[in-house]
C-alpha cells in the first residue's frame, strides 16, 4: 500500500466518525447544516464535536473546546468547510481553527453558501494551514440534502411518503381511512417526521383521518404541522388542534378564506395562513413552498392524499418520492396517484429499496436530480 492510499484511509476513517458525529444533530439545527468534526494528534483522537442545536456552538468549536490536550498542531476533520462570516448567532469558526494552531483541515464538502463557498479554504490556506478536501463528499451531501437544497434551490427539500397496496391503492373508496401498512413502516414514518421541519397533509386527509401528526416513536421532536385548505369546512375539534404548542399547527387557505377560518379556529391557537392563488382561486404549490422558503423551512415531509401527492408530482416540485408497497391487493379505491398528464414527467430512478417487515420502501428520485 502506497503512502497516499494509507494517508486516505485514515482520512476516510476519521470522516466516518465526524458524520455519525453529524447525524446527531438531525431535527434539531435546522435551517443550519449537519455538522461534525474530529481532532486528531499523534494519530490519537484528543476531541470531537457536533452542531447540535440552531443557534448554539458549531462542531468545531465543540471539538475544540472537548479537547483533552492542546489542538496546536492537530489535524481538524471537520464534514463541512468552516465558516467564515459574521452574518450568523456565532462567531467565525475558522478564526478560532487559526488561533488554536490547527495545522491541517480535513474536509467532507465545501459549502454552497454564497457567504461561505471556498472563502473558509483560502482563509486557512492564507494562515499557512493545509486544507484537504473531497472526503466522503457524497455520504456528507446526502446527510444534508435538506440544507443543500435549500441553500443551492431556495426551495425546501419535498420528501413525498405514500402507502400503497400492491395494486396501487391508498384506500378501499374515497372518505374511507383504511391502514394498510405494518408496525415497522409505522416507526420509520414516525422516524421521518422527526427529522423533516414541517409534515404536511391535505384538508381531506386532515378530515378522513383525524391524525395528530407528532412523533410517537424513537426522537420525541415534532415538526410543524401544516394543512393546505383551500374550504372553510375545517372542524376545530379535530386532534391537529389539540397538539401542543398550539401554534406549530399552521392552516394554510387562500387570502379570501383567511379570515374566516381566523375566526373557526381562533381558539384552538393554530396559525392560519393566507396566500395567493391562481386565476381558478387554487393554492399554488411553488408558492406555498417559496412561503416555507421565506420562514427558513429546508425540509417537508409529506404524507397525503391523493390530490396533493398529485399536484406535487404534476409539478416536479418534489427531491424524494417514498412509496410503501403492503402486501395486499384492494382491486378497486383510491389511488395514490392521479396523473393527467404524464408526458411531462421526468423519469425516475429507484434510488433505494428496504424491507419493512412484511412491507418494501422504494424510494425514487428524478433522474435528472443532482441532490
Amino acid at each position: 500500500m502506497t503512502q497516499n492510499n494509507k494517508h486516505k484511509e485514515k482520512d476516510i476513517f476519521y470522516m466516518k466518525r465526524a458524520l455519525r458525529l453529524a447525524k446527531k444533530g438531525e431535527g434539531y439545527v435546522s435551517p443550519n447544516p449537519l455538522v461534525g468534526a474530529v481532532i486528531v494528534k499523534n494519530g490519537q483522537i484528543i476531541g470531537e464535536g457536533y452542531h447540535q442545536k440552531y443557534g448554539e456552538a458549531h462542531a468545531e468549536i465543540n471539538a475544540i473546546d472537548s479537547s483533552i490536550q492542546s489542538v496546536k498542531n492537530a489535524t481538524l476533520y471537520c464534514t463541512l468547510e468552516p465558516c467564515c462570516h459574521t452574518d450568523k448567532q456565532t462567531p467565525p469558526c475558522v478564526n478560532r481553527i487559526i488561533a488554536e494552531g490547527i495545522k491541517k483541515v480535513v474536509v467532507a464538502s465545501h459549502d454552497p453558501n454564497p457567504k461561505v463557498s471556498g472563502k473558509g479554504f483560502e482563509i486557512l490556506k492564507k494562515a499557512g494551514i493545509e486544507v484537504v478536501q473531497g472526503i466522503l463528499v457524497e455520504e456528507n451531501e446526502l446527510l444534508n440534502r435538506f440544507y443543500m437544497n435549500s441553500v443551492i434551490n431556495q426551495l425546501p427539500y419535498v420528501t413525498l411518503k405514500i402507502a400503497q397496496s400492491l395494486d396501487g391503492y391508498i384506500s378501499h373508496k374515497k372518505n374511507e381511512q383504511y391502514w394498510l401498512t405494518g408496525d415497522t413502516a409505522k416507526h420509520l414514518v414516525h422516524q421521518w417526521r422527526s427529522t423533516h421541519d414541517v409534515v404536511l397533509i391535505g384538508l381531506n386527509t386532515l378530515r378522513v383521518d383525524n391524525p395528530e401528526l407528532t412523533v410517537r416513536y424513537g426522537k420525541k421532536r415534532n415538526p410543524l404541522r401544516i394543512v393546505l385548505c383551500e374550504s372553510t369546512k375545517v372542524d376545530p375539534g379535530l386532534l391537529i388542534f389539540k397538539q401542543e404548542p398550539k401554534d406549530n399547527t399552521w392552516i394554510i387557505s387562500t387570502k379570501e378564506n383567511q379570515r374566516k377560518l381566523s375566526k373557526k379556529l381562533g381558539k384552538t391557537g393554530c396559525q392560519v395562513i393566507g396566500l395567493k392563488t391562481n386565476s381558478n382561486n387554487q393554492l399554488k404549490i411553488r408558492t406555498v413552498l417559496k412561503f416555507l422558503a421565506k420562514k427558513k423551512i429546508t425540509s417537508v415531509l409529506v404524507e397525503g392524499g391523493q390530490q396533493i401527492f398529485s399536484q406535487f408530482i404534476e409539478r416536479g416540485l418534489w427531491n424524494e418520492l417514498n412509496i410503501i408497497i403492503a402486501p395486499k391487493i384492494l382491486s378497486s379505491g383510491v389511488k395514490g396517484i392521479e396523473i393527467e398528464s404524464h408526458k411531462k414527467l421526468p423519469p425516475l430512478h429507484l434510488y433505494k429499496t428496504k424491507k419493512l417487515g412484511e412491507d418494501i420502501l422504494l424510494t425514487y428520485k428524478k433522474i435528472s436530480q443532482k441532490i
